[in-house]
């Protein structure tokens, strides 16, 4: 199977190219018959009646010179002693000739004939560049014609080269693949393969060969024809009138046959070893002038027509052996080559099995030769040969390339067994090596001495052997060192946190202490980062173990843990571990820490965890509180009990499960996967409320964060906003209230302001997104105003004054809100362009009750109303706050009395209409 699916995955590659191939051989077939039809056309030779100046001047004829007679010359034929002057006839106003043309050189020149001069003026033809230098030192013009015969021939040979190197490729590969992956030894692998491979080379060889020699032995058939034609030539024969020349053409084979009467030796060879044993003369249409046969023939040829039912030997071979080569002949006669062809198959029954195996090795026994003279097809020579001798020569040929190839296969196989062995067994020494190297035996040292490949692959194997063993002695040095700073801290080599979970995995530990040093950062701000590193190691030192059965780890900056490993009675009290704690305590805080003849105090916070299985309780003291019983948990646990014990500022706490709310843990997750949520889904959604004026003025709103959850549920900023500051979602909601609220107002004449954090504007992220907001909405930026939550302290001053300098260009205003629930606020007044100050609401609840918030409300209004700033009032939630209000010339009022948050701008308008 995978065999087939190796060659599935390249079948496509492979039978495009095939396809290819095969279609390249009628493809190319039809371009040389088009071209070889085109190149055979009569050459048109063309002079002018009235030579011009220039032509007289090359070849200097008089102007006045008269040319009575124009001939063209040269070699046109290989077989005829002919006239080699040919007239061109004069036609309108130029002599013209259509020169016959044949595959090869052909070199001409045009003959003048003058009036009243007795030697003709011989010049090239001026429409014909080409020219060849002739033997007598001049030049003649040429024509160079294409021999398409020859080059058809090459071209097929050279395609079917392709298609059977590309045939037996496809084949021998998959063989070849398969073969190497069967199982079995190699020695045999390589014999097989090489005599697979031989015979095939050999099959292409003998292909070739034979096609060689069958090439040969037609150029000799050639040969004899051309002899047979300087026969019939030398008796005289006409070849304009061949149907004339019966008897002369009859007497001239008779001469020819006459010396073939006796066969000749096999081992001799002779002009007529190629043996015609009939001959025939046909006319120019095919029909036949004269048939002759050698004597020893005559009788077999009319024993063979009277068996196929011909009337005569003539008859048998016009109508039985040649009735498909002659037509062939007609048609391709003007190609003046000669054509070959086998038996017909209703003639070859009654040859013997001996000829036919001849004929099919030599691949003809039948041939026709055209008679060309001076450009016309004037007969047709035809003939048979005997195949026998050939044939057996050629089957001779075979079986002594079979008996070599069968000698090569031996030496070979025999060859290639002895190597193939000899390779095995290096093999076999690196497989056995390299086992042992499997198995960690790198002392081994592999000896190979084979002075090739092999050997130098063993040098390698024993070069990377030795790295090998260098690299693992290295990596266990390097291991060694990695152990040590993986698990434990580099300052104090104590353990640290990974080796105390690796620890904990494995359930030895039974209780764990945590120390936390208490504000250690500002300890290393306050004194440096060596005095830092050196209070490190004297509490390490203070907190060194005094029992086998207790480990101290170093699992943080500022935190260690002591674990209390199972000892023979592993029982793990509260009351010990307190104990334990209380002198770890007493160890470090008791007395200050000694560095460099300097006295340093610091105090620690500890808390502890006891494992369930491992702790032993009296069961009315609620023990089962104070367990874990997860050694995962134990260090998580300890360490809340830490923080506990730090918030209440008591030196140790033991955990218990009341500690560990869960249901508040599982709360705030609940929310922050609502409110990212809200932040992606754009659940957030701006309420409006109506900001009254109190002086002569327009109404302004506040828009007020909500989210509208998809149940239709809206929730209030108190529900949600607490989750969103310690989440740090605040942001991505602040940036969706603010695009929202935006959008609210785009087409608003109203004046509105959204709450805005230090965050918002000090993370350089959330202001390059805020400002790009801003700059796509320049209108509503004009009605837009900040508020800066005061509440939060505004302390980097810096981050205020970058943001207000950007977006009062913009057209917005900055307010402060919550003023005067926060520290300094009267600082943030001179020091920060503010426009808008809103009074913190609890000043405002209680203004109609509390002279001491009448007081402050007033000052802020008159310090304001002096700087330029105005003023609002949140929480106005009855008459006499109102009152209140107006009295100190507070500028805007906010609050239920006036108007609820709405979900929209009309909604709130409506309200305060009410109210």
């Amino acid at each position: 199977m995978s065999l087939i699916a190796h060659y599935l995955h390249k079948w496509k590659f492979r039978l495009a190219i095939l396809i290819g191939l095969f279609l390249l051989w009628p493809l190319q077939s039809l371009v040389i018959q088009t071209l070889k039809a085109d190149a055979l056309e009569p050459y048109l030779i063309k002079l002018p009646l009235n030579l011009n100046t220039e032509i007289r001047s090359q070849w200097e004829i008089n102007s006045d010179a008269v040319i009575e007679k124009v001939f063209v010359t040269g070699g046109f034929s290989d077989w005829h002693i002919d006239d080699p002057y040919y007239q061109l006839k004069p036609q309108k106003d130029e002599y013209v000739y259509e020169l016959p043309v044949y595959p090869g050189d052909l070199e001409y020149k045009l003959v003048l004939f003058i009036k009243d001069k007795l030697e003709p003026v011989w010049i090239l033809d001026p429409n014909n560049p080409q020219t060849s230098a002739n033997p007598w030192g001049g030049t003649n013009s040429i024509l160079r014609i294409a021999d398409w015969p020859k080059i058809t021939l090459i071209s097929q040979i050279l395609t079917l080269a392709l298609i059977g190197t590309f045939l037996l490729f496809c084949i021998l590969e998959p063989l070849l693949y398969w073969l190497l992956h069967q199982k079995m030894p190699f020695h045999r692998k390589l014999v097989l393969s090489n005599i697979l491979i031989l015979v095939c080379a050999q099959a292409l060889f003998l292909s070739y060969q034979l096609h060689l020699n069958r090439q040969l032995m037609k150029q000799g058939l050639i040969e004899i024809v051309h002899g047979m034609h300087l026969v019939l030539n030398g008796e005289g024969t006409n070849f304009e009138q061949l149907n004339l020349q019966k008897r002369l053409i009859d007497d001239a084979l008779t001469k020819f046959f006459l010396p073939a009467t006796t066969r000749v030796d096999k081992t001799q060879s002779s002009l007529f070893q190629i043996t015609l044993s009939d001959f025939a003369v046909l006319d120019k249409n095919g029909q036949l002038i004269t048939l002759r046969h050698r004597a020893q023939n005559l009788a077999i040829q009319q024993s063979r027509a009277t068996q196929l039912g011909f009337d005569s030997t003539a008859d048998y071979f016009i109508n039985g052996m040649w009735v498909n080569l002659i037509p062939q002949a007609l048609t391709q006669a003007k190609q003046g080559q000669i054509i070959t062809a086998s038996r017909p198959s209703k003639v070859k029954w009654v040859e013997t099995p001996r000829t036919r195996t001849a004929e099919f090795l030599l691949g003809y026994s039948q041939f026709v030769q055209p008679i060309v003279y001076r450009g016309q097809i004037k007969g047709f020579y035809a003939g048979s040969i005997q195949v026998k001798l050939y044939g057996d020569e050629l089957l001779r040929m075979l079986l002594f390339q079979v008996l070599l190839l069968g000698g090569v296969v031996l030496l070979s196989s025999w060859l290639f067994t002895r190597v193939g062995k000899l390779v095995t067994e290096d093999i076999l020494k690196l497989t056995k090596w390299t086992q042992n190297i499997v198995k960690g035996n790198l002392s081994q040292v592999l000896t190979i001495n084979s002075q090739d490949e092999i050997q130098q692959l063993a040098e390698n194997f024993n070069q990377m052997r030795q790295s090998l063993q260098n690299s693992f002695n290295h990596i266990e040095i390097q291991n060694s060192k990695l152990y040590q700073e993986a698990y434990f801290n580099s300052l104090t080599s104590l353990p640290n946190r990974k080796k105390l979970y690796s620890d904990l995995a494995e359930q030895t530990i039974t209780a764990l202490l945590v120390i936390n040093i208490n504000d250690f950062g500002e300890f290393n701000d306050f004194y440096g980062i060596d005095v830092g590193d050196a209070a490190l190691l004297e509490v390490a030192q203070r907190l060194s173990p005094k029992s086998p059965h207790i480990n101290l780890y170093k699992t943080g900056p500022d935190e260690f843990v002591i674990a209390l490993s199972k000892p023979e009675s592993p029982l793990v009290t509260d009351s010990t571990l307190s104990e334990l704690a209380h002198s770890v305590y007493k160890d470090i805080c008791q007395a200050p820490l000694l560095i460099e003849n300097s006295e340093y105090s610091i105090s620690v916070s500890i808390g502890g965890a006891i494992l369930a299985s491992c702790a032993h309780q009296p069961p009315d003291t609620g023990a089962e509180k104070q367990l874990t019983s997860s050694a995962s948990q134990l260090h998580r646990q300890a360490d809340l009990a830490r923080r506990f014990a730090k918030k209440q500022h008591i030196e140790y706490c033991c955990f218990n499960v009341d500690m560990a709310d869960s249901e508040a843990f599982e709360e705030n997750m609940r929310q922050s996967r609502m409110l990212a949520m809200a932040a992606q889904e754009q659940w957030v959604v701006p309420y409006i409320q109506l900001i009254q004026p109190l002086i002569d003025a327009p109404v302004k709103f506040e828009c007020l964060m909500r989210i509208k959850l998809p149940t239709g549920e809206i929730l209030a900023p108190y529900q949600f906003m607490p989750a969103a500051r310690k989440s740090r979602l605040y942001p991505q909601l602040m940036r969706c209230m603010l695009t929202k609220s935006m959008a609210l107002f785009r087409d608003q004449p109203y004046e509105f302001s959204v709450n805005i954090t230090l965050d918002d504007i000090a993370i350089p992220q959330n202001l390059e997104a805020i400002l790009a907001l801003l700059h796509n909405q320049a209108d509503a930026c004009k009605r837009l105003t900040f508020e800066l939550l005061e509440s939060e302290e505004i302390t980097n001053y810096e981050a205020v004054e970058h943001f207000i300098k950007l977006v009062k260009p913009l057209g917005c205003k900055i307010a402060i809100d919550d003023f005067g629930a926060g520290y300094s606020n009267f600082v943030h007044l001179l020091s920060l362009d503010i426009d808008i100050i809103k009074i913190d609401g609890s000043l405002i609840r209680y203004l109609d009750t509390d002279p001491k918030a009448q007081l402050l409300v007033e000052t802020i209004a008159t310090f304001a109303h002096k700087m330029g700033t105005k003023t609002v009032a949140e929480f106005v939630e009855n008459q006499q706050i109102l009152a209140l209000l107006h009295q100190y010339h507070i500028d805007y009022a906010q609050g239920y009395l006036l108007g609820k948050p709405a979900a929209t701008i009309e909604h709130a308008l409506a309200i305060f209409n009410q109210s």
